[in-house]
């Protein structure tokens, strides 16, 4: 069974941006500054570049945040549908993500 990831924006339903990836296409996370993450996946389209996506996160450092994902992976292992945040519904990962921003490869 394939698992994903999905990110929404908390403008999803005005802009668009939003993003779901199948967890075997997931690169790997690396700091983006004190408070941010950024995640990134094979490109959706093929291209050399990577899809990333920027999780900016309060009373985290990225290194706490990416143990809170590998948790939330361990611990879901039979959910296909991983929701690392829905900024319209505000469900998250965790409590401490304050937005994500989606950047994927035209």
């Amino acid at each position: 069974m394939e698992r994903y990831f999905y990110f929404g924006e908390a403008t999803v339903a005005t802009t668009g941006t939003n993003a779901m990836y199948p967890l075997s296409s997931f690169i790997g996370m690396t700091p983006a500054g004190s408070a941010s993450t950024t995640m990134h996946f094979k490109a959706r389209n093929g291209a050399a570049l990577d899809d990333t996506i920027v999780v900016t996160h309060t009373g985290h450092t990225p290194k706490a945040f990416m143990t809170e994902i590998v948790e939330y992976l361990q611990g879901n292992q039979k959910n296909p549908f991983l929701v690392i945040n829905d900024g319209v519904s505000g469900a998250s990962v965790t409590s401490k993500i304050v937005s994500v921003a989606v950047t994927t490869e035209s």
